[in-house]
């Protein structure tokens, strides 16, 4: 059985995915304001910990895109 959140973050889209198996890791999609989706299939050990996992990546992304 798995559970699933989706979420919305700086106008960018998070669909996590965590397996209630003891020892997995959840995994995580992120899609950017343009469609652009990307695949994580190691987020983290919850599915608090896995949304925190993907808002800092979507952090990084946009800190990265305003340096450029």
């Amino acid at each position: 059985m798995s559970n699933r959140l989706c979420d919305s973050y700086n106008g960018w889209n998070i669909d996590v995915d965590c397996d209630r198996n003891p020892g997995s890791f959840c995994s995580f999609d992120v899609t950017d304001p343009y469609g652009n989706s990307h695949h994580f299939p190691m987020g983290g050990d919850s599915i608090e910990r896995t949304l925190e996992r993907a808002r800092e990546l979507i952090d990084l992304e946009t800190s990265m895109a305003s340096d450029a």
